[in-house]
């Protein structure tokens, strides 16, 4: 009986731990339902690690890269202060006068000069139809580019500054008062550069000649140089929409002008393609001599000098005419003497005086007359005095 009573307690007391604990099952982990969403997942969480460690690391080289250049551009920065120049020989007049590094500068300006002077004396050509003023127009840009070098060294096109302000010169009106500008310039015989030979290039110059210089510079830098719509619209300081009506008129005026470039009914692409080749072949038809770079460099230098001694000469001339002014000018102001002035006399001419001596044939008073209180006046004024308006 005791023996039944304790197995009945033992089995009571398993079956309350059976009921408070969970089984054994729940404390396993629940088998994956999905293993193929599972594992997409862990790939994508990987790449992204690994991506996040290769832009991690990438950065981190940048940075170090960074690091080296700036202190490689500090030690060379370094360097160049400590070295000393090299002993060279005495510099020539013009080696003196010219800017800082006149040797490596020289050499830029004249393969530049030798690059594009031909061909922008041919540009210009186009614009004015006079090849001796085309190359003086080209060299007087080049003589301002020398004069500017360190500013047209730096700039992205140097070529398009030398012709721009070479296109200024040449389109100036000022040089309409140039004596003989009008006429048309004569061959001369040292100059190799003839007009146009054939008849249809002449008469295309003279289609462009006739349009107004600023859709003529707008048409030979699309057609002629070859600059693109926005190129052109910034080199000649307009709008893009001025630009495009400059670049429509002027190809209509050509080819209203000249029917046998059948130009009217083409489109604009095929219209900038028949005048680009037109022009390039008049302006290869023209024989150009250039003058030689260093002479241009050399009359740059001759001018910039001419115009610092005139400048110093015109100071000195106005300090010396102001000291001459402040030499003999008085030292004070002296007032001017004083006149004067008429008063009415305290007399007037007798009432016995007959009218005749001092009235008029109407029998009124004579103004000035013989006998009158004016002739009184004037007769008692002192010596240098002057009337007064009521007395005149």
């Amino acid at each position: 009986m005791t023996q039944r009573k304790q197995r009945t307690q033992q089995r009571s007391r398993q079956a309350q731990q059976a009921h408070q604990s969970p089984p054994r099952a729940a404390a396993c982990p629940a088998p994956e339902q999905h293993p193929a969403e599972n594992s997409e997942r862990w790939e994508r969480k990987e790449k992204r690690e690994k991506r996040e460690k290769r832009e991690k690391r990438e950065r981190k080289e940048t940075r170090e890269r960074g690091r080296e250049r700036r202190a490689a551009a500090a030690a060379e920065a370094r360097a160049k202060r400590r070295r000393r120049p090299e002993p060279t020989a005495a510099p020539s007049p013009v080696a003196a006068s010219a800017p800082p590094g006149s040797d490596r500068a020289g050499a830029a300006f004249d393969a530049l000069y030798t690059r594009h002077a031909v061909t922008l004396i041919r540009q210009v050509y186009l614009l004015t139809g006079r090849p001796r003023f085309a190359r003086e127009a080209v060299e007087w840009a080049f003589r301002l580019a020398w004069q500017r070098w360190p500013e047209v060294a730096v700039d992205p096109d140097p070529a398009g500054w030398v012709r721009v302000a070479a296109y200024d010169y040449a389109l100036s009106p000022w040089h309409r008062l140039r004596p003989g500008h009008r006429v048309p310039e004569r061959p001369a015989r040292e100059a190799p550069e003839t007009p146009p030979d054939r008849p249809d290039d002449r008469a295309l110059l003279n289609a462009l000649l006739r349009l107004p210089a600023p859709y003529r510079r707008a048409l030979v830098l699309h057609d002629g140089v070859g600059l693109g719509l926005y190129e052109m619209a910034a080199e000649v300081e307009a709008s893009t929409p001025a630009a495009a009506g400059r670049l429509t008129h002027a190809r209509t005026w050509v080819a209203l002008r000249r029917p046998e470039l059948e130009l009217y009914e083409l489109p604009p692409v095929r219209q900038g393609e028949i005048l680009h080749t037109r022009f390039t072949q008049l302006a290869v038809a023209q024989r150009v001599t250039p003058t030689a770079p260093r002479t241009v460099r050399a009359d740059s230098e001759r001018g910039t000098r001419r115009v610092t001694r005139g400048a110093f000469g015109v100071t000195g001339l106005l300090a010396a005419v102001t000291g001459l002014v402040l030499i003999i000018a008085p030292d004070g102001y002296t007032p001017p003497p004083e006149v004067p002035v008429a008063t009415l006399p305290t007399t007037v001419p007798d009432a016995d005086a007959t009218p005749g001596e001092w009235a008029g044939h109407d029998g009124g008073p004579r103004p000035g007359g013989p006998g009158s209180p004016e002739e009184a006046v004037v007769q008692n004024l002192p010596p240098g005095a002057r009337l007064t308006p009521e007395f005149r």
